[in-house]
């Protein structure tokens, strides 16, 4: 048993067919298919059920695959270990957040990054919640920026800010000159909110259903420079958080009376992360300088 095979079985499942396995693992398609043909000896089960032209994993072979992967995982750290008693502050360090937080947030922080840790090679990267939860579960994530909480054994974080939500309302609008709100008043009112699968739509929706607030349900924001393109155009109101408000002044921001509309940010990283000191020294240094 080698780790070859374990990293040709995870190159099938992640292109689909030998051929293109066989270019991302830089081997022939033969040399792929003898090695894996080999560890289905060494184990005396079959892997995979082969066709004319596709295959599929059976149940054995994706019970393997799946060990496979936490065993890459754990060789990955490993290697990373090594490198990380040498510097421990270089190399790549791949930092994500969801996308009413990244375009907003990365820019305030990147020049604290550069200055802090010269020898750091920061990857920033914008996804949904489970989509950086998925990746940093699976190593291919050192940390994220992700709302709290995040109920989930393998990672930890710390804290970094707290933010308040308004309602952004249309510059042409009865309540435009206002500087706060009751949100009783907003019973009416159209809320436009962002599509499925977007954190802040969740944590809108719990304020909103307190409040007495409904939502539009014939239209949905894919984002949120859609989101404030419809509010500025008169079609609804909706909650941004403070630091997307900070930076789209084409609509007008009402504070909520009574507060209870807030979203807080940590930042997330694997319990078995080898870089955990540096992440808590993050935190630190985010929540101080960064945090608000």
């Amino acid at each position: 048993m080698n780790l070859q095979a374990f990293k040709y079985l995870m190159a099938l499942d992640e292109h689909g067919g030998f051929h293109k396995a066989a270019d991302a693992c830089h081997v022939s398609q033969p040399a792929l298919s003898i090695q894996i043909k080999k560890f289905e000896e060494e184990l005396g089960i079959s892997l995979l059920e082969r066709g004319h032209k596709e295959f599929i994993f059976t149940p054995a072979g994706l019970e393997v695959l799946e060990r496979a992967r936490g065993i890459m995982r754990r060789v990955g750290e490993i290697e990373e270990l090594s490198r990380l008693w040498n510097d421990p502050y270089s190399g790549e360090l791949s930092i994500g957040a969801f996308p009413t937080l990244a375009p907003y947030y990365f820019p305030q922080i990147l020049d604290h990054f550069i200055d802090s840790y010269p020898e750091l090679r920061i990857n920033l990267i914008e996804e949904k919640t489970h989509v950086l939860i998925e990746r940093l579960k699976a190593g291919t994530l050192d940390a994220a920026f992700l709302a709290e909480p995040v109920e989930d054994a393998a990672l930890e974080h710390g804290t970094i800010f707290s933010e308040e939500f308004y309602v952004g309302i249309p510059p042409n609008h009865a309540l435009s000159k206002r500087k706060t709100v009751d949100p009783a008043q907003l019973s009416a009112e159209k809320l436009l909110l962002l599509e499925e699968g977007h954190c802040l739509r969740g944590q809108a929706l719990e304020y909103c259903s307190t409040a007495g607030m409904g939502e539009v349900l014939n239209f949905r924001a894919s984002s949120m420079e859609t989101l404030l393109q419809m509010v500025a155009m008169g079609r609804a109101i909706s909650l941004i958080p403070d630091c997307v408000a900070k930076r789209n002044p084409q609509i007008h921001y009402v504070k909520l009376k009574g507060g209870g509309a807030m979203r807080t940010i940590g930042l997330y990283w694997r319990r078995s992360s080898v870089r955990k000191d540096l992440m808590r020294e993050l935190v630190d240094d985010l929540s101080r300088e960064y945090g608000k």
